[in-house]
């Protein structure tokens, strides 16, 4: 596991080329386990981009992330990050990296945004956003499995572009090669970034297998993170979300994970500054639900935060 970790940053030129691109690094955004995001630079319009150099163990590997990327770059919503190329790289000790050109988003995440505070026009902006963009890949029969603040971007004028929807299928075509067995590589997924686990539904911590109805799970989590600003703190860093604390155990866990592991009667507590919002408290919590089945679609979500909105608006117009 060391060696996949050293292995995930890769040393590039001061210039290359990505697809019919010419770019240059500008600094690195940040990394996880399968790869290292950079600010980069188009030569020749000198427009701002992200790039992600994915570690793959082998020329398969490389092959299956590829594929798949041609199929993300089919994908098209405002707000979720656009795939504008792709290329490759040899990296150290001869492993290759697949190279992902997107989108540059100048505001950062949701873990950096929401210690400031913001407008409930701004709020509700959020949540609408992310909740069409899931609705949108979940017609399109892409299951994002891993919502987080860090995985939710925000451009110059913080509208949400939903990021890195693709980690999943970069696990499934790293655990495809021979040889290496799928649990080296489950650590790798359910702790990607620290947090990861802190967001997953309940059912994704069992053998009952799971749906698109996960990531309205992880989707209610991130409505409850902006709504009340619940966080914990991991290496000096905030993780926002939804946690609940276990009776003689120290600090608090994400709200799936003690559903699933300690009683899945846990629920969530809303303040008193949030309680003008009756109606989204109720599609948080319905959000939340442990039972699948239970739980609305993210149309649905992204309906009743349309209504919701219209509502608020009608009663700021009227004070």
């Amino acid at each position: 596991m060391a060696m996949m970790q050293q292995t995930a940053a890769t040393t590039f030129p001061t210039t290359f080329q990505c697809g019919n691109i010419l770019l240059r690094i500008q600094e690195t955004l940040g990394s996880g386990a399968f790869g290292v995001v950079y600010k980069v630079q188009d030569l020749a319009t000198f427009n701002f981009y992200a790039l992600k150099s994915i570690l793959c163990l082998n020329a398969s590997a490389l092959q299956n992330v590829v594929r798949e990327a041609e199929l993300l770059k089919q994908i098209s919503h405002p707000n979720i990050i656009a795939i504008l190329g792709t290329g490759q790289v040899n990296g150290t000790q001869g492993y290759l990296h697949m190279l992902l050109l997107t989108e540059y988003c100048p505001g950062g995440n949701f873990n950096q945004r929401l210690p400031s505070p913001s407008t409930n026009q701004m709020n509700l902006k959020w949540m609408k956003q992310m909740a069409h963009a899931i609705a949108y890949l979940h017609s399109r029969n892409v299951v994002h499995r891993d919502l987080k603040p860090d995985n939710v971007l925000l451009t110059a004028t913080e509208d949400v572009k939903l990021g890195d929807f693709g980690l999943a299928r970069e696990y499934i075509a790293l655990t495809q090669i021979q040889g290496y067995a799928q649990n080296i590589f489950a650590p790798y997924y359910m702790q990607s970034e620290v947090g990861t686990k802190y967001y997953m539904a309940p059912e994704v911590f069992s053998i009952r297998g799971y749906s698109a109805k996960a990531d309205v799970f992880s989707l209610g989590v991130l409505l409850y993170a902006i709504l009340e600003r619940d966080h914990v703190i991991i290496g000096g860093k905030a993780y926002y979300g939804a946690f609940v604390a276990i009776p003689n155990l120290p600090g608090r866990i994400g709200l799936g994970f003690a559903m699933e592991t300690i009683n899945p009667c846990f629920n969530i507590v809303f303040s008193s500054s949030s309680n003008y919002f009756g109606s989204l408290q109720m599609l948080i919590r319905q959000a939340l639900n442990y039972d699948p089945h239970n739980r609305p679609t993210a149309q649905q979500v992204y309906q009743s935060l349309v209504a919701i909105e219209q509502r608020f608006n009608e009663n700021c117009n009227t004070l």
